[in-house]
């Protein structure tokens, strides 16, 4: 339709712009048809007439089509259509189609979606908003005065019946029968701590003591200024004020409950206004209980000092002071002047002490300085108390004593009576115990100390001294006679380990010196039985005396004693509680000396040799241990071997140099270190050795830690001075035998140095002259030398060499120094020998041993007899075969000159050796 009609515009659309709404689907506020939903309005529009269902370039949407582009499709819709339909239809239709937008009764499909469209949340629209508003104006005007005028009171009070009040300290000073000034140091629990408040006492705050039996006592009144409370902080305060008392005697029975419980109840009620948001709240009720710590009756008293510095003038007694520490549980604290006490034990009353200055202060210990005097006791109960108290004083043990209040004296002049009662019922338990450990005992000495060891009873040694001292002091200045001591009881510990009691000590009154408190004791022979315990300990504690320089044992124990002191005569236990330090023996630094060593005897497997054995022994110790058996190893030309046993009969050491005689069983292993050693002894060569033991040293079981531990260095000595075996020889031949058949028949006289029988066997030896040789000895014949004496042997034969070079050495070297032999004399040679022996018996009985001896200058008597003529003229004629005929050089040589003439002598013997050798000659 191209003409303009009453119902289109000059787009040729149906209807005018303004006709047509196009609403935005997020504002449904500004709709025309508030009725209507905006999915109805929008969607009836489609559906208004039936062109848009069959224009040809309207296609079916698809479910996901966007709300724009269904905006575009109406226009292209609005712009093509040829319906001519009223406003009035559309309007009609739209309203008849309001609930229809997919599918139509009589079209197919024109539009369909999944999502629905945007819907804005209540508290967005302006409706909501004004409405809000308004109601909230309305509910201040009503809550605001209702928040004043009853909230706020009733909120304050529940404020203050929920909390709780606690007073951390409160000091009283300058007591009076009627007021006392506190310092009060306090807080108010629970009052939020985000708000500012001013609290404000209307009236000073009534005090009640909540007695157990329920009853309630007004005792005082207590003013408080203005609590000023801050934004974030607690409701904590300190004050000075006064606490005004009600009634002096019923306050004084107060104070004695305070004093003497652990714990007491106050009420404390007052009027107060607060001050809170800017507006005080008037006349607001404080009511709390408030639980507080009592002073326990000073139950926790401490004595720092206890002292009787000297005794009471008169004869009276002793002076004395005690420095007591007073701890304080309760907050409250309070100023008590000079205070009274009487002082006693359970029956005896010892006399009074006063304490000045004293002043409690809450939560915080006080010292309380006492001095006064200690009567003197005559009465046997109340001595018998004293002497307890004395003695457990000393042993570091308490004593209950007991303090009771006499009076007090605030101003130190005046009483004021409340305080007076309560301390006149107070009665101190002092418990009399050193601030440290006293130790009674400064020095004890002890001059020996003898133990006996037995292998039957190897836990039980006997134990004994003549002299144990001990130098004490009382830590009490007064005067003191002990007139008698006994029973002590002494316990001997190492390492904290209690080894034995001992019980029989006596004390030596006359070695004793009690002006300068030096006690002194005698310990008879007694038995020191180890406890079963403390075996281990005890070997170990021998151990140390044996190898360590130093050792001790602690020393527990008391003795007890009469005395007559200033306060009077008393039985005092003196504790013994040290430690003893001592000189050890430390067998390990000892060098033992070994002497006189006898060779007393011999079987064939072994030597027995007796010595003396020389021990110092540096310490206290006195042992005696009975047999023992050691061993001995020794040093030969730097090899070292066992040589034997070393047997003691008695194992006894006391203080001091011991001498033990021991025999040595001498078997070494080796032989021919045994020879080795037999030669070097002989020849009085010193050896180093070692002595040790083991556990079979000892039949004493208690000794074997000992044993097993012992080593000592030691030098074994050869005999001194070296003995020269061969005393002197003895020949008397003729030169003619000599050259005749080259040997001398000598005998020798032997020395044994042993003390038992020596035998030589075999023997070979060279002899020697000035380093010539001079023959051989070598024999094997058996004949015996005395013990210890010189015996002359058999016939020896020393062959001598047969040659020209011997008989030149012989006439120019020998014989023109030894002229003498021609007539007999000494002649002084050299000898080394192999010898093999037998000791203490023959090859079936003795110890066989092998010596190697040398000896030089040993003195052997020759006198030579001269027919060598002869026996020239017979070897000439023997040998004139061989030599031709030299009998004319025989002849040559002339006569045998006189024997005195020795020059001559030696000239011609000279010859007739040339004569004698012609081989040599030629």
């Amino acid at each position: 339709m191209t003409g303009k009609s009453s119902g289109g515009n000059s787009d040729g659309m149906p209807y005018s712009s303004s006709e047509i709404e196009y609403h935005d689907f997020a504002d449904d506020t500004t709709s025309t048809h508030p009725s209507q939903s905006r999915q109805s309005r929008g969607l009836s529009f489609f559906r208004s007439s039936s062109i848009y269902s069959t224009a040809p370039s309207l296609k079916r949407s698809s479910a996901s089509a966007s709300i724009s582009s269904l905006a575009k499709d109406e226009k292209i819709l609005a712009s093509s259509s040829h319906s001519s339909e009223p406003t009035t239809n559309y309007n009609e239709k739209t309203s008849n189609n309001s609930d229809s937008f997919f599918i139509s009764d009589d079209q197919e499909f024109a539009y369909e979606t999944d999502e629905k469209p945007y819907k804005a949340p209540f508290y967005k629209r302006k409706k909501f908003w004004w409405i809000c508003s308004g109601s909230t104006a309305v509910f201040l005007c009503i809550f605001i005065p209702i928040l004043i005028i009853y909230i706020i009171p009733a909120l304050c009070q529940f404020i203050m019946d929920s909390s709780t009040m606690s007073i951390l300290q409160l000091n009283m000073t300058e007591p009076q029968e009627r007021q006392i000034k506190v310092s009060v140091d306090a807080a108010i629990v629970g009052i939020p701590t985000i708000f500012a408040a001013k609290v404000e006492f209307l009236e000073p705050i009534q005090v009640f003591w909540m007695q157990d039996s329920g009853q309630q006592s007004k005792v005082g009144l207590l003013s408080l200024g203005v609590i000023d409370k801050k934004a974030g902080d607690k409701a904590r305060f300190v004050q000075s004020t006064t606490f005004q008392i009600m009634d002096p005697v019923l306050f004084g029975e107060f104070a004695k409950v305070m004093i003497a419980s652990d714990a007491f109840l106050w009420r404390m009620t007052a009027k107060i206004n607060v001050s809170v948001f800017g507006r005080t709240i008037k006349d607001l009720n404080l009511d709390k209980k408030v639980s507080l710590n009592g002073l326990a009756n000073f139950s926790n008293l401490k004595i720092l000092a206890f002292d009787i510095p000297s005794d009471a003038p008169n004869g009276a007694g002793a002076l004395v002071t005690i420095e007591a520490s007073i701890a304080n549980p309760s907050p409250i604290g309070m100023s008590l002047g000079t205070m009274t006490l009487d002082m006693g034990l359970q029956t005896a009353y010892l006399g009074q002490v006063v304490a000045r200055n004293v002043t409690l202060i809450g939560g915080q210990p006080t010292v309380l300085k006492l001095e006064g005097m200690i009567r003197k006791q005559t009465d046997p109960a109340a001595l018998q108390e004293l002497s307890a108290m004395i003695s457990n004083y000393l042993a570091n043990k308490p004593t209950s004593a007991y303090g009771k209040g006499v009076s007090v004296l605030p101003d130190g002049v005046n009483s004021v009576s409340w305080i007076t009662t309560a301390i006149v019922a107070t009665k101190l338990s002092i418990p009399l115990l050193p601030p440290k450990p006293l130790n009674v005992i400064k020095d004890i000495t002890i001059k020996d100390l003898n133990l006996v060891m037995t292998a039957q009873q190897p836990w039980s040694p006997t134990v004994s001294s003549t002299g144990i001292g001990a130098l004490f002091q009382l830590p009490f200045n007064l005067s003191l006679n002990i007139t008698n001591i006994w029973d002590p009881v002494l316990t001997l510990g190492y390492h904290g380990k209690a080894l034995t009691d001992i019980t029989a000590a006596v004390w030596n009154k006359t070695n004793s010196d009690m002006t300068h408190n030096n006690i002194s004791f005698s310990l008879p022979p007694s038995p020191m039985v180890i406890k079963d315990d403390a075996h281990n300990a005890f070997g170990d504690f021998l151990v140390e005396v044996t190898q360590q320089d130093t050792t001790g044992f602690e020393i527990l124990g008391s003795a007890k004693s009469t005395a007559i002191t200033s306060i009077g005569n008393v039985n005092i236990n003196v504790p013994f509680n040290t430690t003893l330090a001592l000189q050890g023996i430390n067998f390990s630094k000892l060098t033992p000396r070994i002497d006189q060593i006898i060779v007393v005897g011999a079987t064939v497997d072994h030597m027995l040799i007796n010595a003396t054995v020389y021990i110092d022994n540096p310490s206290i110790f006195a042992v005696e241990a009975g047999p023992a058996t050691l061993y001995i190893d020794a040093t030969v030309k730097g090899v070292t071997e066992y040589i034997g046993d070393v047997q003691l009969p008695n194992l006894k050491l006391n203080p001091g140099t011991n001498g033990l005689q021991a025999r040595m069983i001498f078997k070494p292993k080796n032989l021919a270190f045994r020879d080795n050693f037999f030669t070097e002894y002989i020849l009085g060569t010193d050896f180093s050795a070692s002595i040790y033991g083991d556990a079979n040293s000892t039949p004493v079981a208690s000794l074997t830690p000992i044993m097993t531990a012992l080593k000592m260095s030691t030098a074994v000595p050869g005999i001194h001075p070296a003995p020269k075996i061969i005393v002197e020889g003895r020949g008397n031949t003729s030169v003619g035998q000599v050259m005749g058949q080259h040997e001398i028949q000598i005998q020798v006289q032997v020395l044994n140095p042993l003390a038992t029988q020596l035998w030589i066997h075999e023997l070979s030896a060279n002899v020697t002259w000035r380093g010539f040789p001079f023959g051989n000895i070598h024999i094997s014949q058996s004949f015996p030398i005395r013990p210890s004496g010189i015996d002359t042997s058999p016939l020896l034969t020393i062959q001598i060499p047969n040659t020209f070079q011997f008989w030149t050495f012989i006439v120019t070297q020998f014989l023109p120094a030894n002229l003498g032999v021609l007539t007999g004399a000494f002649v002084y040679v050299d000898l080394t020998a192999v010898i093999m022996v037998t000791i203490d018996g023959n090859m079936d009985t003795g110890y066989k041993a092998g010596l190697t001896y040398g000896q030089k200058d040993v003195a052997a008597f020759l006198k030579i007899a001269f027919d060598l003529t002869g026996l020239i003229r017979k070897r000439m004629v023997k040998r004139s075969e061989e030599y031709g005929d030299v009998m004319k050089e025989v002849e040559a040589i002339g006569p045998e000159p006189s024997r005195e003439d020795g020059e001559e002598y030696l000239a011609w013997l000279t010859k007739a050796v040339d004569v004698a050798f012609p081989e040599a000659m030629r």
